[in-house]
Order: C-alpha cells, then sequence, then structure tokens
C-alpha cells in the first residue's frame, strides 16, 4: 500500500537474510524477495520527487532526495527475529541531496553527484558514510552519474563529459576527462 517513488529498489542481503528495500514515500521498506513480508521499516521524508536509489554497505542504508529532504545513514540490526532500524546521521539542510543520481559506496565512502538543479556546476563529491562528513568537493560536473569500476569512478557529467577518477577519500584525484556526447546527460555511464 506504500506508494512509490521514481528510485529503483535494491537487492541486499544484510545479516546474511536476501531483502529488496523500497524508497517510498513514507520512507525506507525492506521486504522478503520470496514471500514479499515486511523485515523493517525507516521513515523518511518525501517531497515531490524521488530519484536516487538506497545505497546499501554492510547493514547501513543511505538514502537522499531533492526537494529540502536531505540525506540518512541508518543502521539495520537484527536480535533474533526483531529487525530494528536507527539513524545514525540525518542532514535536512540541502547539504546532501541527490536528485536523481545515485552515490556509489566503496570503502566506507559515498562519491556522488550531489545538488539540485545545479546543471553543468553540481559537484562530484566524497562523503564519509559513518559521519556523513564531505571530505572533498570537486565542482562542474552537474546532475550526471557515477559508477564504480574497481577503485576507480566513471563519472559523466550531465553536459557530456566522462572523467575516470580515483575511488579514495583523501583528495579528488582525476586520471583522465574528455568531452564524449552532447546534449543533456542524464543516464549512467555502462
Amino acid at each position: 500500500s506504500d506508494q512509490i517513488t521514481h528510485a529503483t529498489p535494491v537487492a541486499a542481503t544484510i545479516h546474511g537474510v536476501r531483502q529488496v528495500i523500497f524508497l517510498t514515500q513514507t520512507g525506507l521498506l525492506a521486504v522478503a524477495p520470496t514471500t514479499g513480508a515486511q523485515l523493517w521499516r525507516q521513515s523518511f521524508t518525501f517531497g515531490t520527487s524521488t530519484g536516487a536509489s538506497p545505497v546499501v554497505s554492510d547493514n547501513y542504508v543511505y538514502c537522499s532526495a531533492n526537494y529540502s529532504v536531505g540525506a540518512g545513514v541508518y543502521r539495520i540490526d537484527l536480535n533474533g527475529t526483531l529487525w530494528q532500524s536507527v539513524q545514525v546521521w540525518r542532514k535536512t539542510d540541502n547539504a546532501l541531496k541527490n536528485h536523481w543520481s545515485t552515490p556509489v559506496c566503496y570503502n566506507g565512502y559515498l562519491y556522488g553527484l550531489y545538488g539540485s538543479g545545479a546543471y553543468g556546476t553540481a559537484p562530484l563529491q566524497c562523503v564519509n558514510l559513518s559521519t556523513g562528513n564531505i571530505l572533498w568537493s570537486q565542482p562542474n560536473f552537474g546532475m550526471g552519474n557515477v559508477m564504480r569500476v574497481g577503485s576507480k569512478l566513471i563519472v559523466l557529467s550531465d553536459y557530456g563529459d566522462i572523467a575516470i577518477v580515483e575511488a579514495t577519500p583523501t583528495a579528488y584525484t582525476q586520471i583522465a576527462r574528455a568531452k564524449m556526447l552532447s546534449g543533456k546527460c542524464w543516464s549512467t555511464p555502462v
């Protein structure tokens, strides 16, 4: 009965249990894929549209939305058969907001494009998953998309640049960048 969003559901294994996590208009909802039974739920604000999908790292789930919603990380615990979601951090000041671009998580750090309506200017940022602190920020990517291949990020800017960047929390380290496409580029590179 939950109202859907534009966020794609994510299949994950948390505490050895396979589940599908939805970011609905009421928040995060995890269900057993074979029965549809609810495992756990976490409220999260909805505004206008939510396009970025949840990101799972071990038993932590990150979610974010635009339109003055912000971002949060929740620790998912399992005690016997009782599931519980515990808020680790929540930012509502728009410091972290993913419009439609889902960040990637690597070694405990989120790498993604953050901002709203900042076409051509939104930054690629590295965010500590545990704290929500921004470790570095590189402007002028816009509302494109990011994927990870090994220890590298492939970043598609919204105006057609493709950049190869080291996935490291120490500093923004660009390996290569070139103009590859024209027009608005909002899809995820594959």
